[in-house]
């Protein structure tokens, strides 16, 4: 039997079933009647179930044991389900962008191609490392009795190190060295021999280590920008007589001729923006040639903005009035770099303020002229951001700009 004494032990902690009869109410015990020891505690249950004048009752969990495993399998499930999931739609863009890319790659394939004779180039130096200079040859067959002259003669330059699209533009009565032909307007080089002869006279005179060139029709220009919607172009109070009149006696067939009603940022059509890149008698040639790089540059900023299910349509459009000696494979790269880096442009004409170009009258004819050396300086320097083009100077000409106004 036991006596009260026992009980008191039991209550002041005192281990009575051991001889030594030491205190064990420090000790933790784990209860060995649950699965878990953890489980006393989030139910609030006492460790101790012998404790005198207390009855213990088991409280149950919020939902059944076996709840738990089966929220867990569904999350399970769910989570396979998401997965697989998210691998179609992997999947399915990966074999999209296979597609288009195949289309695209199919619709340049097209494109006409004339290789240039690279050991007929005229490159003696090597100064372009890690540059790609590209001829753009524009061409108008309304103008010159379709004799086939360059109406624009347009470097672009692709440079990845700054995310940069660089294009010079060089007057097209400029006085120079055409192999075989003497002294003579830029723009009679194409007409002379074509793609390679124009770039082996762009870069014999100014050094440029051209490799490949693009001609356009800048006249069919007005269809492609038409599918695009239209280009944004900033028309100047000067430009605008000079602009309508030319509308005015451009005839584009079926294409519409409304005139330009203001100055000012204006969606010009493609009847108004080829119109636009064609004036030259309110100023200069070397004018012109920046309003087309205008153009180009609107154009390049609007294609950015299309519906990219109207992409290949508008590559199919630009290349049928294009002639080219680069690759497919050339093609792609550049136009995949282009969209992914979205480069910045910039723009360069020759003659300018710092190579001072006079117009002059030689054997009855009127040309260009100016310092060849003192340009082919001024081009490497646009193209390698030094010296007048550094981004330092350019910045503190921005400076001085805003302070003037």
């Amino acid at each position: 039997m036991y006596n009260k004494n026992d009980f008191e032990d039991i209550d002041s902690g005192k281990d009575i079933f051991s001889s030594s009869g030491k205190d064990i109410s420090s000790r933790s015990f784990t209860d060995i009647s649950s699965r878990t020891s953890d489980y006393e505690d989030d139910y609030d249950i006492p460790l101790n179930p012998y404790t005198p004048g207390r009855t213990v009752q088991r409280q149950q969990p919020p939902y059944p044991r076996n709840q738990t495993a089966k929220n867990t399998k569904r999350k399970k499930r769910k989570k396979h389900i998401f997965l697989k999931f998210v691998s179609v739609l992997l999947c399915v863009a990966i074999v999209a962008g296979l597609g288009f890319y195949g289309y695209a790659y199919s619709i340049i394939s097209k494109i006409k191609r004339t290789p240039l004779d690279e050991n007929n180039l005229g490159i003696t130096t090597d100064d372009y490392s890690g540059y790609k200079n590209i001829a753009l040859l524009g061409l108008d067959t309304r103008e010159d009795d379709k004799t086939g002259r360059s109406d624009a003669n347009v470097i672009v330059t692709i440079d990845k190190a700054n995310k940069k699209i660089k294009l010079t533009s060089i007057a097209r009565d400029s006085y120079v060295e055409i192999e075989g032909h003497s002294k003579d307007k830029l723009t009679h080089a194409y007409a002379y021999g074509k793609s390679q002869l124009a770039v082996k006279t762009l870069n014999q005179n100014f050094g440029l280590e051209i490799t490949d060139y693009v001609t356009m029709n800048f006249f069919e220009l007005a269809n492609i920008i038409n599918y695009m919607g239209g280009v944004e172009i900033e028309v100047k109070e000067e430009e605008l007589e000079e602009l309508n009149r030319i509308i005015r006696k451009t005839d584009f067939g079926s294409i519409p001729n409304p005139r330009v009603s203001e100055a000012g940022l204006q969606t010009l059509t493609g009847t108004q923006a080829v119109c636009y890149a064609r004036i030259r008698k309110i100023d200069s040639d070397v004018e012109r040639g920046n309003r087309q790089k205008e153009v180009l540059s609107a154009m390049f900023t609007a294609a950015k903005k299309m519906n990219p299910l109207k992409l290949p349509k508008l590559a199919s459009l630009i290349l049928e009035e294009c002639e080219t000696s680069l690759s497919t494979n050339d093609i792609m790269s550049m136009g995949l770099w282009a969209i992914f880096a979205s480069p910045e442009f910039e723009q360069l004409s020759i003659p300018n303020d710092n190579v001072k170009g006079t117009g002059r009258m030689i054997s009855g004819v009127w040309y260009y002229t100016y310092d060849i050396d003192a340009a082919k300086k001024e081009i490497r320097d646009f193209i390698y951001e030094i010296n007048y083009y550094s981004p330092e100077n350019v910045a503190l000409r921005k400076e001085e700009e805003a302070e003037n106004k």
